[in-house]
């Protein structure tokens, strides 16, 4: 009789170790579910960080460009005038070789901030710019 009862106390307790490795198992199982979840809110959250930093940065950046095509097309205005100017036997008004310097400098200014943005948005991961 005691034979039987330690035979039987054994499997009892082979039973209680295995239940036990089985509830470790699936404990494990939800640590990395919600691992999966905390990971995938992140990548959502950081998506939209991200969209809501590229909207405005994208609207600089075309207005930036677009006054480099203003600048750009007074430039060539200021030369064609310059060569009328020259063929008519005339000087070119003081007022428009300082407009040619200030247009100049904007254009290297507005030149540096898009290359800077460009290199921004470059890094905005799904953008293309």
């Amino acid at each position: 009789m005691n034979t039987q009862k330690a035979v039987y106390e054994k499997l009892f307790k082979a039973d209680k170790t295995e239940l036990a490795k089985h509830e470790v198992n699936l404990a494990l199982a939800g640590d990395i579910k919600n691992a999966i979840d905390a990971t995938l809110a992140y990548k959502d959250m950081r998506s939209k960080a991200w969209n809501k930093a590229s909207t405005p940065l994208i609207a600089l950046f075309d207005i930036l460009r677009a006054e480099l095509g203003t600048a750009q097309t007074a430039l060539r205005g200021i030369e064609e005038l310059k060569q009328k100017t020259s063929d008519l036997g005339l000087e070119m008004p003081p007022k428009m070789l300082e407009n040619e310097k200030v247009i100049n400098d904007l254009l290297k200014t507005r030149k540096t901030k898009v290359d800077q943005l460009d290199k921004i948005l470059k890094q905005i991961p799904g953008l293309v710019a």
